[in-house]
């Protein structure tokens, strides 16, 4: 069952549920992620286990390319990050 979460508002507003966060991140020859700052601290990438691109929205005035790695890190979280090609900036997702 589900409860309501008390507030009260506007049904049809849209609101982003997980924005990107900024990351930094080290790369190796193949420009392959190496290193990524997470909270605060460098980890090191254990495997790249999936890379996929995403071309959209190329007919409007906010297209979007942007390259996705789906990541394990050497402590074992995952986490999925990607680079965004027209920008130059690597997010968190």
């Amino acid at each position: 069952m589900l409860t309501t979460s008390g507030r009260t508002g506007d049904p049809d507003t849209v609101r982003r549920l997980s924005a990107p966060r900024s990351l930094q991140v080290e790369v190796d020859g193949n420009a392959m992620p190496h290193r990524i700052q997470h909270h605060g601290r460098w980890r090191t990438v254990a495997q790249v286990r999936e890379r996929y691109r995403t071309d959209d929205r190329w007919w409007t005035d906010a297209p979007i390319s942007r390259e996705y790695f789906d990541l394990l890190l050497e402590d074992g979280r995952p986490i999925t990050i990607y680079l965004d090609r027209l920008e130059g900036e690597w997010h968190a997702h």
